[in-house]
């Protein structure tokens, strides 16, 4: 049986199970169930279990069935790893230190560029807001009065499901914040109007690919007085039949497809949201797209991991 390893980051390997929510348990062994009826067995391990010297994660959990539940095993050595650490630049020597000797989805040049909100907002700079490279005080004085609009936002380079990102009024951010780490300088966009055809309101539009596919896409909305729609940051989630996508979002996912096509395979996500105008503005990417879904979204569910599962296959050549 093959064996593939889903690669997290800093975990507490003495805790009685690799799960405290039941939610995100049930998701992930109907996943690792899947997988091993067709002939792979799924392993779940931080990057901090990694031998160096050995080339072997000293101990990961598999799961067992309903009555064996989750089981701690040692000294994995995975035919493919599945990537699910945060963007991080400590995490990613540690993982290229991990590819000397295991493949892994993404590849890892893929994950640095789409993590990168900088780089993002340069490749895709036609659907981008404008944006700054703030590294200290200074250039939060020298860049502030470039933003047209009074609201601006601040984001950290590489992170995810909004942290650190600060949203506030000019004045505010020189009064206030204090750069410490590197962040990305751009104009607040007010999709307080929605998507067209599909929402009223703030938002974002998250659409999840495996290769050149959309396999679902949903609308996150902020709790009020957010302006945040992380799930993260207290967001709700409602999933977007891509039926239902405004057309005016496919141009973009074309030149996404055509740009990123060296990548094989691929797994990413594209967030984005409309102005007062209509129009679709990228807010970022990510190249570590949720493995967990409510039971409400389980025909979704259904759908990702059987896209999953067959890449895993195709890579396997099971």
């Amino acid at each position: 049986m093959k064996k593939v390893l889903i690669l997290f980051g800093k975990c507490n390997w003495r805790q009685s199970r690799p799960f405290n929510n039941k939610n995100y348990q049930y998701s992930y062994e109907y996943f690792y169930t899947l997988c091993k009826k067709n002939g792979i067995q799924m392993y779940r391990a931080s990057y901090e279990w990694y031998d160096y010297k050995q080339h072997v994660f000293k101990y990961a959990w598999i799961y067992k069935g309903e009555n064996a539940n989750w089981k701690r095993v040692y000294n994995i050595k995975p035919d493919l790893i599945y990537d699910k650490t945060k963007a991080r630049m400590e995490v990613y020597y540690k993982k290229e230190l991990i590819s000397q000797k295991y493949r892994f989805i993404n590849n890892l040049e893929f994950t640095q560029i789409i993590d990168n909100k900088l780089t993002v907002s340069l490749l895709f700079r036609k659907w981008s807001k404008k944006s700054w490279l703030i590294e200290n005080q200074k250039d939060l004085a020298n860049y502030l009065p470039k933003i047209k609009s009074n609201m601006v936002v601040l984001k950290p380079l590489m992170e995810s499901g909004g942290k650190g990102v600060l949203i506030s009024k000019k004045e505010e951010f020189i009064r206030k914040v204090r750069i410490r780490n590197p962040y990305l300088l751009q104009e607040f966009i007010d999709s307080s109007s929605g998507v067209p055809g599909v929402s009223k309101g703030i938002h974002d539009l998250r659409l999840v690919f495996v290769n050149d596919k959309i396999i679902y896409a949903y609308i996150r909305e902020p709790k009020k007085g957010s302006f945040l729609a992380n799930l993260a940051q207290g967001g709700s989630l409602t999933i977007v039949p891509n039926n239902k996508l405004p057309r005016s979002l496919f141009p973009i996912v074309r030149y996404a497809n055509k740009l990123f096509e060296t990548f094989q395979p691929r797994v990413f996500c594209i967030d984005f949201m409309f102005d007062k105008k209509r129009r679709p503005w990228i807010v970022e990417l990510n190249s570590m797209p949720g493995l967990y879904f409510t039971p409400a979204e389980k025909p979704s569910m259904v759908r990702m991991y059987n896209e999953l599962l067959a890449m895993f296959k195709k890579e396997l050549d099971i």
